[in-house]
């Protein structure tokens, strides 16, 4: 009996699979613990299946396992990179977090982050979650699937691709990540320069008064407030910040 068919068609699966697992080894929204590891399994099996049957069920099988390990390689690439552009929509709000944090006086607070296993302020981690909730809101996270599918046809399974496109996608989404993250924070910062301004003021005009007894607490307090008033403002610009991350990382695979 012959089964080359059967061989495509197992490899064509596998690939898909491999595609799919690299994405979520790295998208933020599933988590990177050990806890989550079923049903990111689960996820990626379902998710390669699906896109397989829609897709190219049948690619030609490799004549050796070093073969298939390099087309496994090729798309774990593709999926390793998809995860790492799409996780820089959470990761500007991390380092906005952290710089926040630093102003105020709460970089020294830290917490086990229970999505990344790594400390984290909490500060960042209340704007992650934040970022968290509207990814889910908006549904964009549909459109991150909707990216996935795309890198298939761009990419189609087993067969070479570009990777300057990728590369230069990945280092504009990373450098803007930056930018904005300075963006999103930058009227807090302001606040926080104008509180700092008036206390040194008021430290001249009043020799004895003693700022360090209300100093600490004040700008805490000053930040607090104004990044949750700020929270709720600064929701849209965050949502557009999304829409363009995405778009950028559906540049990075054009079909």
């Amino acid at each position: 009996m012959d089964f080359s068919l059967a061989q495509d068609y197992a490899t064509s699966f596998f690939l898909h699979v491999v595609r799919a697992g690299a994405f979520f080894a790295v998208a933020p929204l599933f988590g990177r613990q050990a806890d989550s590891f079923m049903l990111r399994l689960i996820l990626s099996v379902a998710l390669g299946g699906v896109f397989w049957w829609v897709g190219d069920q049948r690619v030609q099988a490799a004549d050796h396992v070093l073969t298939l390990g390099v087309m496994g390689v090729r798309e774990a690439v593709v999926g390793l990179a998809l995860g790492f552009a799409l996780s820089t929509m959470t990761s500007l709000l991390i380092s906005a977090g952290e710089v926040v944090s630093s102003e105020m006086g709460f970089s020294m607070a830290r917490t086990m982050n229970p999505e990344s296993g790594a400390d984290a302020t909490v500060i960042s981690q209340l704007l992650q979650v934040l970022g968290f909730l509207l990814i889910l809101q908006f549904d964009l996270h549909h459109d991150a699937l909707r990216v996935l599918e795309q890198t298939f046809r761009a990419c189609p399974v087993g067969e070479t691709f570009d990777i300057v496109p990728i590369w230069e996608g990945l280092r504009q989404l990373v450098a803007g990540s930056v930018q904005l993250a300075l963006q999103y924070v930058f009227p807090v910062l302001g606040v926080m320069l104008l509180l700092s301004v008036g206390m040194v003021l008021l430290g001249r005009a009043v020799p004895n008064i003693n700022l360090m007894e209300f100093g600490f607490a004040l700008r805490v307090i000053v930040a607090l407030g104004f990044l949750a008033f700020f929270l709720a403002e600064g929701a849209p610009f965050l949502i557009q910040t999304f829409r363009a991350i995405l778009d950028g990382t559906a540049a990075m695979f054009p079909v």
